[in-house]
């Protein structure tokens, strides 16, 4: 895909994912390894730890 200047858009990936795991519940798994980091009910709330866990792990 590219952009309005003709250049390609950049690739962004992200260490933490957010994954269903079930009715209701989802669990954050950090990309790298496939582990679970945490687990939440809401999908707003695992977005959010997700999140956080992110900006933790790029001060590393």
């Amino acid at each position: 895909m590219y952009s309005l200047i003709g250049r390609a858009m950049p690739v962004i990936s992200f260490r933490f994912q957010v994954r269903p795991a079930g009715r209701d519940f989802f669990h954050v798994v950090d990309a790298r390894d496939g582990k679970v980091r945490g687990f939440r009910r809401d999908h707003n709330e695992a977005c959010a730890l997700a999140h956080r866990l992110e900006m933790e792990k790029s001060h590393d």
